[in-house]
This record gives structure tokens, C-alpha cells and sequence, in this order.
């Protein structure tokens, strides 16, 4: 069910230096070095979420290397969630992200009850989407049902989902299937904090997406893990992340979930 979602803010822009660097030197390689190491921020369109905002932020470096981008959560979305139902959030991405990830969009989906698997994953916890596919085409994602079961159990192409993903016993509207890590604890006796999820619908991998549970984001200062890679990309030219992340910083307050360290395919 799509709660709908009132954008209270425009796109925003900071600038940083990493790493220590230091102002450019008439050297070109002194200058190429520190745009590698300056970054710009980009933050898209605040969303109300509970009682606070989330928006999409992006780090990119001067060379045009994205650095990280995901989910930026003001601690007073914690409070006035809803205590039921499936509730979701379109999250805007700025601009700039799509030139230099493969993504299209963002959705934060707050799960108060959790899902299937029984036993797993139902305790509260986020889903945080991150689409490579359009707004549209991912609304146009039907239930299954006996007609359109032949589009969720068209997989992507070997290769194209890592090995050791399974995929969910039903695919699901408005989003695809989910491919579920099984060597993740969760499947061995440990109880669910944070995980990993690929999508897909009709042969294409739709989404990335972390999960984790909303104890786990109010409790932890800093989280990241890398999260297994397929052996082919679809589309190429383009550059992937390869970890994902959960931390509070420290003079906010404020929630991040977000992917980085990211590849050119």
C-alpha cells in the first residue's frame, strides 16, 4: 500500500574535503589528485516520514566518482510510525545520481510487523530499495497470479544474481521478486539485524536492497559489510556499489543507509 508522501524541500549541495587533503599546487598531478579526494554532497527532495524527513543524499568526488549514496533519516522518523500495515515511501534521487550510478529512484518501506519468512524476518524493521528501473515501471508490476506468474518466474540470466541467492516463494506487486541470501545469519540460528536483497522482474535485475530492522539503525553507530557481486551488470557503463552501510552521525543525530565503494562495469 503507497502512503502518499508530501516533498518539503528542494535539492541541496555541499562541498567537502576527505582524507585529510589539502588545497590544490599549481602540479597537475597535485591538482588531479585532490579533485579525486574533494567531494561534492547532493541531497534530494525531503520526504515526511513519521514525525520527521527522509531524503536521498549523494558523495561524489570532483573527478565524477560516486563515493556513497542512500537514505538520510532525521531521528524523529522513529517517532509516529505507523503500528500497522505495509507503508511506503518514494524517495527521490538528486539528479546527479543518475548520471553516475544505475539507479533510478528510492523506496523506504516500514514493515511494523516484518514479513515472511515466519521466524526471520517478521519483527519491525525498513526495506530500503534502491530501483534501477523507472517510477512507472515499477508501478506497473502486477500482483501474481496465475497470469502473470510467467513474469516473475522469468529470472535474470545466470550470472546476473550471485551465487548462494534463492529467490522468494511469491513475487510481490509493485516491487518483483526478492533473491534472499541463505548463507546470511539469519538462516542459521542468529536473529535478524541487517541483510542484503537482489529483486528482479521479468528477467532483469530490478533492485538492490538493504533490510534492517529498526533496532538495529537506533542502536548502532557504525555498520559496514560488503554484499556478494554477480558476475555480469546490466546496464554496463556505469559504476556499482559494493557495500552497504548503517550509521548515525555523530553531530546530527541523524540515520544513514546507503551503498558505496563503488566499481566501474
Amino acid at each position: 500500500m503507497m502512503a502518499s508522501s508530501a516533498i518539503v524541500n528542494s535539492c541541496t549541495k555541499d562541498q567537502s574535503l576527505q582524507n585529510n587533503a589539502v588545497p590544490p599546487t599549481t602540479s597537475d598531478a597535485s591538482i588531479a589528485s585532490n579533485q579525486s579526494e574533494m567531494t561534492n554532497t547532493f541531497k534530494g527532495p525531503e520526504v515526511h516520514v513519521g514525525d520527521g524527513k527522509v531524503r536521498s543524499f549523494l558523495i561524489i568526488s570532483h573527478v565524477g566518482v560516486p563515493q556513497e549514496v542512500g537514505f538520510e533519516i532525521t531521528p524523529s522518523v522513529m517517532q509516529g510510525l505507523p503500528a500497522t500495515g505495509e507503508n511506503s515511501y518514494i524517495i527521490p534521487l538528486h539528479p546527479k545520481s543518475l548520471n553516475v550510478t544505475p539507479f533510478d529512484h528510492m523506496e523506504l518501506d516500514w514493515n511494523p510487523q516484518g514479513h515472511p519468512p515466519a521466524g526471520i524476518y517478521t519483527v519491525p524493521h525498513f526495506d530500503f530499495h534502491f530501483y534501477k528501473i523507472s517510477l512507472a515501471a515499477q508501478m506497473a508490476i502486477p500482483v501474481e497470479d496465475n497470469s502473470t506468474a510467467v513474469f516473475f518466474n522469468n529470472y535474470p540470466p545466470a550470472g546476473y544474481l550471485p551465487a548462494g541467492y534463492v529467490p522468494g516463494p511469491v513475487g510481490v506487486a509493485k516491487m518483483g521478486l526478492h533473491w534472499q541470501d541463505v548463507t546470511s545469519p539469519e538462516f542459521h540460528g542468529s536473529p535478524f539485524t541487517k541483510t542484503f536483497i537482489y529483486g528482479s522482474y521479468n528477467g532483469e535485475v530490478t533492485f538492490y536492497e538493504p533490510m534492517v530492522t529498526k533496532a538495529f539503525i537506533e542502536s548502532t553507530t557504525s555498520s559496514s559489510s560488503d554484499f556478494r557481486q554477480p558476475l555480469y551488470f546490466s546496464p554496463m557503463g556505469t559504476y556499482y556499489p559494493t557495500r552497504y552501510n548503517v550509521y548515525t552521525d555523530a553531530a546530527t543525530g541523524d540515520y544513514h543507509v546507503s551503498l558505496s565503494n563503488f566499481v566501474w562495469r
